[in-house]
């Protein structure tokens, strides 16, 4: 039986470290950061939701469904429990996650992530939240976030945690032009990186057909 792939976009973070600026909207060089995540999900998952707080007309040019996290203040795992939540109702099997702030998603992430769980890898550094949730975890995950005190929220709402819970696979991905496509920005310094990276990024994936 074909496994059915849901995709969510991780925008529900509150940018800090980019005075406020939503990271949804930030100029890579080639559109919005928003623009190329969602493109390289909806390419390779059959459904595609954000998970955003706030505003949601803000999304309305995306056409596609906007999760409000319905646990506060747990980071991340919000996102992803609403996201598992959105995916289980519409019967998808599994969900795959991408933070917003991490434009530069290679081809075939969806092909090489599968079977769930799993995250990506590269250069030694993991990145977790660049995932496939099995979306049987919801209750693993609700459980994870239920409960939390001063002493133990900190373990509790790391996405690590759940990955090792799950037995998550770390799948290796190799660098693009030198440098790990999984980079996110979380500063104006990276973004400024990130809009040098973005022109050579882009030809490599025009050379195989998904620019």
């Amino acid at each position: 039986m074909d496994m059915k792939i849901a995709g969510l976009v991780l925008a529900g973070g509150q940018a800090r470290r980019m005075h406020g600026q939503d990271k949804a909207f930030l100029d890579t060089g080639n559109g919005f950061s928003l623009d190329r995540v969602f493109a390289r999900l909806q390419h390779e998952c059959s459904a595609v939701a954000i998970s955003a707080n706030g505003d949601f007309a803000r999304f309305s040019a995306w056409q596609c469904p906007v999760l409000p996290d319905s646990i506060h203040n747990v980071g991340p795992l919000a996102g992803v429990l609403s996201g598992l939540e959105w995916a289980e109702k519409y019967g998808y099997d599994t969900l795959i996650t991408i933070p917003v702030d991490t434009p530069f998603i290679p081809v075939g992430l969806v092909a090489a992530l599968v079977p769930a769980p799993s995250y990506a890898c590269c250069g030694g550094q993991s990145h977790p939240l660049v995932a496939a949730w099995p979306v049987s975890a919801k209750p693993v995950l609700a459980a994870q976030l239920s409960f939390l005190t001063a002493e133990n929220k900190k373990h509790q709402t790391r996405v690590r945690t759940l990955a090792h819970v799950l037995e998550a696979r770390a799948v290796d991905f190799p660098l693009i032009e030198g440098v790990d496509p999984f980079m996110n920005i979380n500063t104006p310094e990276d973004l400024m990186r990130a809009q040098k990276y973005c022109a050579p990024v882009c030809r490599v994936d025009a050379a195989r057909g998904n620019g």
